[in-house]
Formats: structure tokens, sequence, C-alpha cells
């Protein structure tokens, strides 16, 4: 019998595996990544300082425990370079630790699914080549921890999600941080302006400096290594480290040269299958409903219903509202992004402690974001959906 091939070993091509494996004892499995195959929780790489956590201790399984776990095979810095819809099945490469050659070997497969998912956004900065580090795997963050070791001034750009997380992180560490955005408040896309303000002071409190409407124009090294950043309002900020958060690309390529429908991410149906019929994708590789949802929840959600799906219980995916949580020391926060920009926001609270509701023009409620002592109404938004 052909395996179930599962192209990547993040968080849903492991849940994936996982949810198979509840269901179906007996079911061939095989998992097979371009990078090390460890199990972590990947929101706690722009928190771990915090959490006083090294790269090391933030693995929860390593090769071996997941293999007994998913009595399924894993295949590890292994690329995938080509999949023939029409034979069912992949070619990969792998590399022959005794001669040091790559080794080109054919996989089979029943059902295909891509996790592929999500590389970051290159910046079309002068200078950002070499300079510039992003924050996205686990690997990354060993060599991110390398980095700002004996250092102590840091340039974040980009004051989404992660950006928030890390000036956060580092600030409340003992770091001289710096972001710049383009928008003018933090979390500007999905916080109306008065909680974004708000959460601007809670981080400031550990010594961070914001530079919003602004941009990196050039970034320049001397030759000591310090950076300078040559922002557009005129601007120049001096760094030993820049970070990239400026967010995610779906990893689609793959997708792409295998002649798959994509547009953002690689597009699905209700149930998971792209434009092949033994192909499926999920997480953040793939986009619902002409958007990314680059979170944990939906990839969550999705692999339990794809299990359902591939084990003959077809099984519809249905994205339920999943709030999610924004580590800031000095202001905990939570945030269900809207699913539309046609509306508005509606706040009450006063200070941190803040509620904010968007309705559509219909008046209906497509999203909320929730503050200090505020997230203690999550069940009852998430009621109103």
């Amino acid at each position: 019998m052909k395996p179930i091939v599962i192209i990547g070993a993040g968080h849903a091509g492991l849940t994936l595996a996982r949810e198979i494996r509840a269901l179906d004892k007996a079911m061939p499995i095989t998992i097979i990544s371009q990078d090390p195959i460890q199990a972590y929780y990947k929101p706690n790489l722009s928190k771990a300082l915090s959490m006083n956590k090294s790269a090391d201790q933030l693995i929860m399984k390593q090769l071996r425990a997941l293999k007994r776990d998913l009595d399924a095979e894993l295949l590890e810095n292994t690329p995938v370079f080509k999949i023939s819809h029409e034979k069912k099945s992949i070619l990969c490469q792998a590399r022959d630790s005794e001669n040091n050659k790559q080794e080109t070997f054919e996989l089979p497969y029943e059902n295909l699914i891509l996790a592929t998912g999500a590389n970051p956004i290159p910046l079309p900065i002068k200078g950002a080549s070499g300079n510039v580090v992003s924050v996205n795997t686990l690997q990354d963050y060993s060599q991110f921890r390398k980095i700002i070791k004996d250092k102590k001034q840091i340039l974040i750009i980009g004051a989404g999600f992660v950006g928030c997380e890390f000036a956060s992180d580092l600030s409340s560490n003992g770091y001289q941080v710096d972001v710049v955005d383009r928008a003018t408040w933090p979390l500007e896309k999905v916080v109306p302006e008065q909680m974004g303000t708000e959460i601007k002071h809670a981080i400031s409190k550990d010594g961070v400096n914001w530079h919003f409407q602004s941009t990196v124009n050039e970034i320049v090294k001397d030759n000591q290594g310090k950076l300078s950043a040559h922002l557009s309002n005129g601007t120049i900020i001096l760094s030993h480290v820049i970070i990239s958060a400026v967010g995610l690309l779906p990893n689609i390529q793959l997708a792409k040269d295998t002649g798959l429908i994509t547009d953002k991410g690689i597009v699905v149906d209700d149930y998971s299958r792209t434009s092949h019929y033994a192909i499926y994708a999920l997480g953040d590789c793939v986009e619902y409903d002409g958007q990314s949802l680059p979170f944990i929840a939906p990839a969550t959600l999705a692999a339990k219903s794809l299990a359902k799906t591939l084990t003959g219980n077809k099984t519809k995916l249905v994205l339920t509202p999943q709030p999610v949580g924004i580590k800031i020391a000095n202001c905990p926060t939570l945030i269900c992004p809207p699913h539309t920009k046609e509306g508005s926001w509606h706040v009450n609270g006063v200070d941190q402690d803040l509620e904010a509701a968007f309705f559509n023009n219909k008046k209906e409620l497509c999203g909320f974001a929730l503050s200090g002592e505020k997230i203690s109404l999550k069940s009852e938004y998430l009621s109103q959906y």
C-alpha cells in the first residue's frame, strides 16, 4: 500500500500525521522535510528570552521520539524538487554521508499533502542582504541567540504580531530596541488606534523607541560591524542586529512548478484539496477564502478535518473564529483579526483595559481585540459569532 506523504514537518505537517494516526493505526505515513525534523511550538520563538529558554530547550520531541509516536517514516534534510502527479510520486534529494554526494530517489504516494509553510518576505532595501536576520524556524532562532550574545542595540523592522512580541521580549530582557514601521501605531491592521497607542505605551516602559510612518531606505555596516539604518524621514539608527518582522509569504513554488492553482497561497477547496484530486495542502502555505492565515489554530483545525477525509470520512473544514494571543509583558492582548476591511471599530474601556469590536457595514461582528483585564471577555465575544 502506498503511503500518505506529507511534505513539511512544521506544526501543520506533524499535527496532520498525529491526527491520522489517532484515527487509523495501520495507514502508512511518510513525512519528508528539507530541514531537521523536531517538534516545537513556533510562537515561542518570539518570546523565548522571557521564558529563559535556549533553542534546544524549546524542542518538545526529537526525530526518534516522533518516529515512535507517529509510527511513521520521517526523512529529514531531504528536499523535494519535483512532483509527478501523473505517476503519483515525488523526486527527492538526500545526501550520502559516506560519499558526501547528493542522491536522487523517487517516492510514491497514495495521497500527497503539501505543508510547506511560509518564508520571510524579502526586504527590498539596499544593504539588507547579509545584514538582516529573520527568525522563522528553530534553526533561525538558534543562530539569532548566537548573534545577539553580548550585543545590546537591536532594530526591528515591522510592528505587527511578531515585531511587537520581539520588541517586548528583547526590551524586557535588557536590550535597547528600536522599531520601524510604515504604519501609524503597532498592529495597525488588526487593532484600532486607541488600543494600538496603549500597546505602544506598554512596550515602551521597558525602553523601546518607535519610528512610525517611516521605512528603511538603506543599511550600512561599518568596519567594526555596527549597522546604521537610514530611514525615509532622515533619521539614522545605529544597532548591532537588525531583525525583519514584516511578515511571511506562503511557500508555493513547488505547487506552482507542479501546475497547481495558486494565488497568494496554494488554492484549496473546503476539504483542503488542491486543483489535483490526490494532492492536498494545509497550513501557512495555503490561502483560505483568499487570505493567508499564518497562525497555529487554523492549521490545527485543517489538520483535524483533513485527517478525517484521508481516513475515509470526508469532512469539510470549518474555520471558526480563533483569537491570537500576543505576549506583551505589560499589556496582555488577544486579537481575533477582522476578516474584512469594510467596517469600523467600536472601543470601550480606559487605559490599557480595552475591548474593541469590529463591525462590517451590515452591523455584523467580524473581529475583535481585547487588552489588559478585558481579555476575560474572550468567551463572551466568541459566543456572538
